[in-house]
């Protein structure tokens, strides 16, 4: 099935949930031993929610040249560019044992790889401009590997009790690590080869499935989450925020594939559709 088409409203609400839920996951997975960088993680917790406070009192369906739009964009710019900065420092940290942050380097590259689209994005956007879509080759290497991080993420936060749970969320981290490599060959093949051949369009609805399937399994380990039948060392947020993004990742594909497999989905996460606390 297709999807609507994204608007510039949609983009910044999305957005602006998934960084600050960055957040949320540098502040929560810092020792509190980390006072300085837990407060400056705090510090862009409320700096992007003032800013999604804005964007509500933005009408939905006004075009990115629209005045309001294009203020809403520059203070967009302002958080996701000090936060990225931020968040790249701690990588470096992080990469010279230097803080006592529970995240990997992988992890962060994920992140700040998600805020650099934002960032590509909002160049458009504070001109009054719609920006220019990824190509499919380059949809695919940010999302699969987003993909592929959620399901090393899901491994990591079952207890190893769980092994039925944590053997299926490995056959599909392999999973998008092979799609991984075989979307790198297809960069390939463009060089002599226009975008879009049918071996590529397969390749974007094998993609499709496989997405539907870990947010199936993704949703299974919430229901169980909420009801405290699964062991794990997580939280509501960080298991939530895998399906603003598979949805993302699914309308943008659709654009190259309008038959992918994959049900009709929200950009927000279900608690925050509900009104209750995540």
């Amino acid at each position: 099935m297709g999807f609507e088409k994204i608007t510039p409203w949609q983009e910044h609400e999305f957005w602006l949930g998934i960084l600050k839920d960055h957040a949320y996951f540098i502040r929560d997975y810092l020792s509190p031993t980390e006072d300085k960088w837990v407060k400056h993680a705090e510090y862009y917790i409320e700096w992007f929610g003032n800013v999604e406070e804005e964007m509500k009192k933005v009408p939905r369906n006004l075009p990115p040249s629209a005045s309001e739009m294009i203020q809403l964009s520059e203070w967009a710019q302002d958080v996701s560019y000090q936060y990225y900065t931020f968040e790249g420092h701690l990588l470096h940290l992080r990469l010279f044992n230097q803080v006592n942050l529970n995240l990997s380097p992988s992890y962060l590259n994920g992140t700040l790889a998600e805020n650099r689209e934002y960032l590509r994005i909002l160049k458009s956007y504070m001109k009054g401009n719609e920006y220019q879509s990824l190509s499919l080759v380059n949809l695919l290497d940010l999302w699969l590997d987003d993909q592929r991080g959620h399901a090393a993420l899901l491994i990591d936060i079952l207890d190893s009790a769980e092994i039925d749970l944590i053997e299926r969320a490995r056959a599909l981290m392999v999973q998008f690590s092979q799609f991984m490599v075989k979307n790198d060959m297809f960069k390939g093949y463009l060089h002599f080869t226009q975008p879009g051949f049918p071996a590529q369009i397969r390749f974007a609805e094998d993609v499709s499935i496989q997405v539907v399937a870990f947010t199936k399994l993704v949703e299974e380990v919430l229901q169980m989450y909420v009801k405290d039948e699964v062991l794990n060392n997580s939280t509501l947020r960080f298991l939530e925020h895998h399906f603003p993004e598979a949805c993302y990742f699914m309308k943008k594909l659709s654009y190259y594939a309008p038959f992918i497999h994959y049900p009709d989905c929200k950009l927000t996460k279900p608690t925050l559709r509900n009104n209750t606390t995540a």
